[in-house]
């Protein structure tokens, strides 16, 4: 028998840069909360270094070997930033185009003078005033990531 048809002489393919893989995953909080829909997974097809990830979550990866689930703790340094209070906005409700329903949840585009888009979260909404955030959602979260890897091609 060779050592080829051994089934106990299988090699682990293990998550290395430039690798193309396949994972499935879900984020909570410190304090158990899962960000996202509850008792629902994602799953991502990409390659390992390719900067469609955070860089830290991706670092974390290196060395898994597939069906291997890992919890990757990220901080809002490594992930979307510390929480900032500026880029919380109070604007005049008469500056919205008046076919925009302005409703808390929403997520309004705002042009800058450099033709830049940014998105906002409206917070709060009157007849006179908005508020609006421009921080990511998750910034100034710490961030588990529980991860499986189900797949290196």
């Amino acid at each position: 028998m060779s050592r080829d048809s051994d089934p106990s002489e299988t090699i682990m393919k293990t998550a290395k840069w430039g690798s193309y893989i396949k994972i499935q995953f879900s984020i909570t909080l410190d304090d158990g909360s899962v960000v996202g829909i509850p008792e629902e997974k994602s799953q991502l097809n990409f390659k390992m270094g390719d900067g469609k990830l955070l860089p830290a979550l991706e670092a974390g990866m290196v060395g898994m070997a597939e069906k291997e689930v890992r919890v990757i703790k990220i901080s809002p340094d490594e992930g979307y930033g510390q929480y900032n209070k500026e880029l919380v906005l109070r604007v005049e409700r008469k500056n919205f185009p008046a076919d925009i329903n302005v409703t808390v949840g929403k997520t309004v585009q705002y042009q800058n003078r450099d033709g830049e888009r940014v998105n906002f979260v409206v917070n709060a909404a009157d007849d006179n005033l908005v508020t609006i955030d421009g921080n990511h959602p998750l910034s100034g979260l710490d961030l588990n990531y529980e991860v499986e890897l189900l797949e290196v091609v």
